[in-house]
């Protein structure tokens, strides 16, 4: 090939020169730039896109936080012999009354329920009615199994 190219004239040469040039420059564009400009182009459309859905949640979980504020929130007046007195009717309400060891009030709008031996499904339903129809949600719970199936022994912290 170099003796082809040596036998050539020098005009002959220059354009077999400018010729490979642009093939090298044309296959640079269609394996490197190319690519990178449409993977850029199509990376800039998915972050804007993510960015209207991250958007679109945010108002979404503000929503939810209005909406449960208002549903879930009882007008009545909130404080610690309130609280104290809701999760003492609600307990007795699904049965937990007997399980139920030990109740503790935390600043203005929490409180600490201990219970021993409490059947989980009942304590769990008993969690939802709480969260639901009295606004209070779980900050902290723990949870051990007793060595009765079905049983379980639980210290949560409720929050308004």
């Amino acid at each position: 090939m170099k003796d082809w190219f040596l036998s050539l004239t020098q005009r002959e040469r220059t354009m077999v020169q400018v010729a490979a040039s642009v093939v090298v420059i044309f296959v640079f564009y269609l394996f490197v730039v190319q690519p990178v400009s449409t993977n850029y182009k199509k990376n800039k459309k998915n972050v804007a896109e993510a960015t209207q859905t991250l958007e679109w949640m945010h108002a979404a979980a503000r929503e939810v936080k209005q909406l449960r504020g208002g549903r879930l929130l009882p007008e009545q007046p909130q404080g610690k012999q309130f609280i104290l007195s809701m999760v003492d009717s609600s307990v007795r309400k699904a049965g937990l009354a007997g399980v139920m060891k030990r109740v503790q009030p935390e600043g203005d709008s929490g409180v600490r329920v201990w219970f021993e031996d409490a059947a989980f499904d009942e304590l769990i339903k008993w969690l939802a009615t709480i969260e639901s129809k009295h606004g209070l949600l779980v900050n902290e719970i723990n949870i051990e199994k007793t060595e009765s199936t079905g049983l379980v022994n639980v210290r949560v912290f409720l929050d308004s």
